[in-house]
């Protein structure tokens, strides 16, 4: 009789546990939009190390599905007509004085549309504000992510332009930034890699 009372409540918690399992995952798959864990082994960063130094760095990437708001995020920056290269006006960041700083959103320049639904690369990164009245710094970013879908592998090209903005007090910030490339494509891709490469522009307001 004892014998079967254990089994009895080894079936139990066991039947409990898999239904504490069984919700988690819903949870999760419910609630969640990331569909890959971070990569941030795929990613190549230039110049090297750390992204462009004491300025911006990529802090992970993700595989997301672009929702309204990511979609329709701030533009960031704008691309120069007919330009050859990088070529554009930086969109710079709100001032931080205290930290946590909000984060900002963008999507790319160029291509300066995105589609809700489409599947997409987050970008997630560190930028550094100068402090007080300091100079802030422009910069653009030349993204290529190569993905797969199916069997056809292509490649996906933005590009985005910053400038770090300033703090305003007698120290820096550390603002989280947030840029939203569409892969161009409804259907789950593969993520091969991504590079970033950073360039200094000329000034907060024009790059190069």
């Amino acid at each position: 009789m004892a014998t079967k009372r254990k089994q009895r409540l080894v079936y139990a918690v066991t039947a409990a546990a898999m239904i504490a399992m069984i919700g988690g995952y819903a949870l999760a798959a419910t609630t969640v939009t990331t569909l890959s864990p971070q990569q941030a082994t795929n990613v190549t960063q230039s110049p090297t190390p750390g992204g462009f130094s004491g300025i911006a760095s990529i802090t992970s990437e993700q595989l997301v599905v672009l929702s309204t708001g990511m979609a329709t995020a701030t533009a960031g920056g704008s691309e120069t007509s007919g330009a050859v290269g990088l070529s554009g006006t930086p969109a710079a960041l709100a001032a931080c004085a205290t930290t946590p700083c909000p984060a900002g959103n963008f999507i790319s320049a160029s291509p300066a549309t995105e589609t809700t639904g489409n599947y997409g690369e987050q970008i997630a990164m560190t930028v550094t504000q100068p402090a007080g009245t300091g100079t802030s710094v422009g910069f653009d970013m030349a993204f290529t992510i190569s993905i797969t879908v199916g069997v056809t592998t292509t490649t996906v090209t933005a590009l985005a332009y910053l400038a770090t903005g300033a703090t305003g007090v007698a120290t820096t910030s550390a603002v989280p930034v947030f840029v939203f490339i569409d892969l161009g494509t409804s259907s789950a891709p593969v993520i091969n890699s991504v590079s970033v490469i950073f360039n200094q522009c000329a000034s907060a307001t024009a790059c190069p």
